[in-house]
């Protein structure tokens, strides 16, 4: 075994002192400044005469002298002496020196502590948000409203510097004086960091990271923290790839709601292809402000014929029935109510609940489905949601024109025709860069869609999108041409960069999602419903054209409710422009155009 030098081990010794931290340090400062200062009171003892050689009083001498950094005069003693006790002096100073820097050191630390917020956070009932994203700011109103008026604690976690994150919070979002708005510095994913978080007291866990990976670390901390003290307590997160969405048998045993939101974003996309404003829809229905999804326990509804209820509910749209654990979603109109059963109903916020008399059982029945003409629509773009837009066209002739602006995997694209015959799928071979090359594609369309590619940055990802939408957006208006331009965008703020269009559908995802998230924080039990609304299969959100009906002019909501009721709709609302009215009264009279869209729940 190799032999180290004493200087090599005096200098190991020194190091783990050192990392012992400021303990350690003055420690080792202490030690020092006694040896020098034993040292030079050995010394100035030996060059003394033997009759005044005084070793106790030569210690003193040098001790003073390096504790209060005292200079000796001339006349006290002989050159040694003033030299050794003027080094004294030094080392004392020096001493003390250090010693502030260590002091200021610590304090430095623990002040910079106290900014980051790490303190524990003694909050019952609180909502906690893993991850913040400068820009993106629906959440945090969404969670306010969720308040509706009462004292309620929302605590923000993230890796940023607190007084930066709430800085950027107070600066675009007015807080109310019911909240108390609480942010930490913290690792997300250190189950020891979360600790401080008082996780298992809190109301709901929002886990709201822009990437996947950072959301299933935050997630799976949260979870470990919750499991360790058995709180019941939701984990509410969404995913964007649908590999990283867990089993609901592994969801439901974590107390875990996570939700891939790739498709919900690509349905939206789909249905605004052909339902123009039905973004306007979703962020109307999913708005807290506006109104949220509940279950109600109602003793006049027993009984009850779901049509009864649908024809006379007022305050609120009964969207089904929550059977035990089963969500009926749309069910026919003779299913009952039985004692123990709720309503599943979208509660208007601020109105009331009620039932009116049963005014319209003889409604007038609709018009037969109104089938479209030949559509041709222009994707500009490969991104996830082209696979849902192509299989959520409706059964009608489509020309679909791909225009990719780099290279494109043309077989996997046809791919996703499968067997419809109804589509003509088509890719554009000229340059879409100059402004000749872009109205020959959008010349002849009547829907053109502009997708995030899914393979860049998404900052970079809008921007493109951006020029590409102001470019159609100048020929449209140039050329005089008519179709409707459905936008994706991956970051809220970017959509400040341009402006509004009645024309124009802005599926922005974080906008989305957050107003998701924030409904399922409320209400963390109607997940299943959200699910089938925007799921592929059951019941789903559409805009029907009023030539359904039959007929324009004033007609009563309660009566709309009764005829689409027998097509098998479920009636919502209106758009009229691009402002949806959602939960009329029954006695109000809607005008109706033909340009009006029905809002609609309604099967396959």
């Amino acid at each position: 075994m190799k032999k180290y030098g004493a200087w090599e081990r005096l200098k190991y010794r020194l190091d783990a002192m050192m990392a012992r931290g400021n303990s350690g340090m003055i420690k080792m400062l202490l030690a020092v400044t006694l040896l020098v200062v034993l040292v030079i009171a050995l010394l100035i003892t030996l060059l003394t005469s033997p009759e005044e050689r005084d070793f106790a009083g030569s210690l003193w001498d040098a001790l003073a002298s390096a504790v209060n950094a005292w200079m000796p005069y001339s006349d006290e003693g002989d050159v040694s002496y003033i030299l050794l006790t003027a080094l004294a002096a030094i080392t004392g100073l020096l001493f003390t020196s250090i010693l502030i820097g260590i002091f200021s050191s610590a304090v430095e630390e623990k002040v910079n502590g106290l900014k980051n917020g790490n303190s524990r956070v003694l909050e019952e009932d609180h909502i906690v948000v893993l991850g913040f994203t400068p820009g993106e700011y629906t959440l945090i109103k969404q969670l306010i409203a969720t308040a509706h008026g009462e004292k309620r604690c929302i605590l923000i976690v993230s890796d940023a510097e607190r007084s930066e994150t709430e800085t950027y919070i107070r600066e675009n979002v007015e807080i109310p004086k019911n909240i108390r708005l609480i942010c930490r510095s913290l690792d997300t994913s250190d189950v020891a960091a979360l600790e401080v978080c008082s996780l298992p007291a809190c109301r709901t866990v929002v886990v709201n990271h822009p990437d996947d990976i950072s959301t299933i670390k935050a997630t799976l901390a949260a979870c470990r923290v919750l499991s360790a003290q058995n709180a019941d307590v939701k984990v509410v997160s969404t995913i964007s790839t649908d590999a990283m969405v867990l089993p609901p048998e592994i969801s439901n045993r974590m107390g875990l709601i996570n939700v891939s939101v790739n498709d919900i974003i690509a349905r939206v996309i789909a249905h605004s292809c052909t339902e123009t404003g039905i973004s306007a829809v979703y962020s109307d229905l999913f708005d807290i402000e506006g109104g949220t999804v509940q279950f109600l326990s109602l003793k006049q509804a027993v009984g009850m014929s779901f049509g009864e209820v649908l024809r006379t509910m007022d305050g609120a749209v009964p969207l089904g029935i929550r059977a035990g654990e089963e969500n009926l979603l749309n069910p026919a109109p003779d299913t009952r109510l039985a004692p123990e059963d709720r309503l599943i109903c979208w509660v208007e916020e601020g109105k009331t609940v009620s039932f009116a008399k049963d005014l319209y059982q003889n409604a007038p029945a609709p018009a037969g489905e109104v089938r479209g003409s030949a559509q041709t629509t222009v994707i500009i773009g490969v991104g996830p949601a082209l696979t849902t837009i192509i299989r959520e066209l409706p059964e009608q002739p489509n020309n679909i024109i791909v225009a990719a602006p780099g290279d494109v995997d043309r077989a996997a694209v046809e791919g996703m025709v499968g067997g419809r015959d109804d589509i003509a799928l088509t890719f554009w071979e000229e340059s879409i860069e100059t402004p000749e090359g872009l109205l020959a594609l959008i010349r002849d369309a009547q829907h053109v869609v502009i997708l995030c590619d899914e393979n860049g940055e998404a900052e970079d990802a809008d921007i493109l999108n951006i020029l590409y939408y102001i470019k159609v957006s100048e020929l449209k208006e140039r050329e005089d041409l008519r179709f409707s331009v459905t936008l994706e965008l991956q970051g809220e703020k970017n959509l400040q960069l341009i402006g509004e269009d009645c024309d124009t559908d802005f599926i922005v995802a974080p906008h989305i999602v957050s107003m998701f998230l924030a409904q399922l924080a409320d209400h963390p039990e109607v997940v299943g419903v959200f699910k089938e609304l925007l799921s592929n299969s059951g019941s789903e959100i559409h805009l029907k054209p009023a030539a359904i009906l039959g007929r324009t002019g004033r007609i009563p909501c309660g009566e709309i409710r009764a005829s689409l009721m027998q097509k098998g709709y479920l009636f919502l609302g209106v758009l009229s422009g691009s402002a949806p009215a959602l939960n009329p009264p029954l006695a109000e009279e809607l005008e109706i155009t033909e340009e009006t869209g029905l809002i609609v729940i309604c099967g396959m």
